[in-house]
């Protein structure tokens, strides 16, 4: 049989998270028309496989990210001719890493407090590799955005790329930037925040700058004095802690419009905090050469950008 098993004559299933742990046969009749009964003498005939391996055992389970196909037409087993799964804009690809576009309100990886058909921008990047590689593929998320902060978010798709991502990532040698619309005009147009950042002992979900914190730094630049009392910066993270641009920001005066928990006072003005991961630029764990990778700005931003961008000068 051929490697590739894809094509009319296939149906072609993706076993999403909450079919994760059911039996073949089980997960076959769900996902298709088939009877359980049909479903396992597909299997005992040797027309079921999961990734790239024929299965005859209908007790088998399935996985996240597994790919089964079934030797038979879409329409012959009641299936689409092609699983619905999200399909993420790919910003970067190739045998190492793979670099997408998270949309704001997305989630980086999963979480507790997920809607019942929610699926966090990894799980979409496997689903959708998954569908097109024909097996469950290798996805290690590198670095995580909020769930408010559109941009850029690394993936690695090979285990020897992981230990060599996390040499760059502690040696500095990985370099962030983001486009963050703040309240207010900074006085200089460059601006270093050099602030440890610790959890707000007040509040569940909120960072400060505080002495025993984790050190941090951020460089902010004005890259344009906007109308209304508003400015547009390049900020270049030194350190990548959590909700570090936010904090640091708004510990010089200027929180990020929209930015209700780090005390934005405009907030009403925009649907969410208007930052975005722009840019990311390390070097590549295969050949050691620079690569940047940009994210281009969401539409919400187009409004603040009067200038053309160029994040290896901003």
């Amino acid at each position: 049989m051929s490697a590739d098993r894809s094509g009319p004559g296939i149906t072609r299933l993706v076993v999403a998270p909450a079919a994760e742990g059911a039996r073949l046969d089980v997960f076959l009749a769900a996902a298709t028309s088939l009877s359980r009964r049909a479903a396992r003498r597909l299997l005992a005939d040797g027309l079921v496989w999961r990734n790239g391996t024929a299965m005859r055992v209908q007790s088998r389970t399935v996985s996240f990210g597994d790919v089964v196909d079934v030797l038979r037409p879409p329409a012959e087993v009641g299936a689409p001719p092609e699983p619905a799964v999200p399909r993420p804009v790919v910003l970067h690809r190739d045998g190492w890493l793979l670099a997408a576009a998270k949309p704001a309100g997305v989630l980086t990886a999963p979480a507790e407090r997920m809607a019942p058909d929610e699926l966090a921008l990894d799980q979409q990047v496997l689903l959708a590799l998954a569908l097109e590689e024909g097996r469950r593929p290798f996805v290690r998320t590198v670095h995580r955005l909020d769930r408010t902060t559109s941009g850029v978010v690394l993936f690695a798709r090979r285990a020897e790329a992981l230990p060599r991502l996390s040499r760059a990532w502690s040696t500095g040698s990985v370099e962030r930037i983001y486009l963050a619309v703040v309240e207010g005009s900074p006085v200089l147009d460059r601006t270093v925040v050099d602030a440890p950042i610790a959890r707000d002992q007040d509040h569940a979900w909120r960072f400060t700058t505080a002495a025993h914190g984790r050190p941090a730094r951020t460089e902010a630049e004005v890259i344009a004095r906007l109308d209304h009392g508003l400015s547009l910066l390049a900020c270049r993270l030194g350190t990548g802690r959590t909700h570090q641009v936010r904090v640091h920001l708004a510990s010089a005066g200027h929180p990020v419009l929209g930015d209700r928990l780090y005390g934005s006072r405009r907030a009403d003005e925009v649907g969410r905090p208007l930052l975005h991961a722009w840019s990311i630029s390390l070097p590549h764990p295969a050949s050691g050469e620079l690569l940047q990778v940009v994210c281009p700005p969401p539409d919400d931003l187009a409004p603040y950008l009067p200038v053309t961008l160029h994040p290896s000068g901003a």
